[in-house]
């Protein structure tokens, strides 16, 4: 391509945090790729910050060639492991084409590389605004159908996956559950070590954490088939609409449709931490961040996902387990609302004892 990325883009973090969103930098490349798959660009914003640089692209409709209204557009470079979330994303993308899932995620419209380091998706635009942003606007009544919503989804999900999925979320093929029990396995080894480096607990119960830790084969049944997880469902990453009366401001990169009275759920995106998992582990994002530990949401949705015997023993440890083994450290918030807990076995009946 013509427009090329400062080199800081691809090596130097502070320089991409700096600039992963900017305009000037980003705008005319997106405009070459508008012209590159016939899509005529009206208007360019940034998306939401987040790993990756994504951008909102208004078509014109005199020009478009394609029955979209808007497009995201998503780059991926050298940095957090750019490559391997494009050939995940895209994977994901033409996979999920394929099924019939509750819940729909964004269509793939095109893919390629703007040079040898950066690769580039475009989706289709989904309308509607993030649960994040729309949050405080919500009834218990819409709570409560989201988190059915969400179980349904998350079930579906495991039992399409069970059969077949993407190679590159499965480059073990065959071998099943290997990856995620060793990434388990290395989790459970560094794992006191990783809480202290954080400082993601109290203090009086870090000393606790590797003797409340379960074995790995006590976290996850080897007996079923593995199956995906999206392993990031947020509260930025699961998209609904409004209705009429309760709206929320558009943004410059989300506008909002108007869809009756009622909550409608209509795409979860950003699959690029899509993974071989479980349940456990895919609840940790879900309620830490989408219900804000709301243990009430919790069991409808685990009811609506229909929990095997084997995760109903000993829950609510078996959860808080695998939110010790995750990858990331746990929110600021847990921290500060949990800090007088005095054993792992309290703060795992707080926070998951449904």
């Amino acid at each position: 391509m013509d427009n090329r990325l400062p080199l800081g883009m691809e090596s130097d973090r502070s320089f991409y945090s700096a600039h992963f969103l900017d305009l000037d930098i980003w705008e005319p490349i997106v405009q070459q790729l508008c012209r590159l798959h016939g899509l005529g660009c009206k208007w360019i914003s940034p998306g939401f910050p987040g790993t990756f640089p994504t951008f909102l692209v208004e078509l014109d409709s005199d020009l478009n060639q394609t029955l979209a209204q808007a497009v995201v557009v998503k780059f991926f470079g050298p940095l957090f492991e750019g490559a391997r979330s494009f050939h995940i994303e895209r994977d994901m993308g033409d996979w999920l084409s394929r099924q019939s899932l509750p819940i729909r995620s964004p269509a793939v419209l095109a893919d390629g590389q703007i040079d040898p380091a950066w690769s580039y998706l475009i989706f289709e635009r989904v309308p509607g605004v993030s649960i994040r942003q729309a949050r405080q606007t919500f009834s218990a009544y819409d709570w409560d159908g989201i988190a059915k919503q969400v179980g349904v989804f998350i079930k579906a999900l495991h039992t399409a996956s069970a059969s077949c999925m993407p190679g590159s979320v499965n480059p073990a093929g065959a071998s099943g559950w290997s990856d995620f029990v060793d990434f388990l396995a290395h989790q459970l080894a560094n794992c006191q070590a990783n809480h202290l480096q954080w400082g993601d607990l109290p203090s009086q119960l870090i000393p606790q954490v590797q003797h409340f830790l379960l074995p790995v084969e006590d976290l996850l049944d080897l007996s079923s088939p593995p199956h995906l997880i999206h392993a990031d469902l947020t509260g930025d990453h699961l998209l609904g609409r409004l209705g009429l009366d309760r709206q929320v401001q558009p943004t410059a990169t989300i506008s909002v449709q108007p869809a009756g009275t009622e909550l409608d759920t209509l795409a979860i995106i950003d699959w690029g931490d899509a993974r071989i998992g479980n349940i456990l582990y895919e609840l940790v994002a879900l309620h830490l961040d989408l219900f804000q530990t709301e243990k009430r949401l919790l069991s409808l949705c685990l009811e609506s996902y229909g929990l095997p015997d084997f995760y109903r023993q000993s829950f609510a440890r078996k959860a808080l387990c695998m939110v010790l083994l995750h990858q990331f450290p746990m929110p600021a918030w847990v921290h500060a609302r949990y800090s007088d807990v005095q054993s792992m076995e309290e703060l795992a009946e707080h926070m998951y004892g449904v």
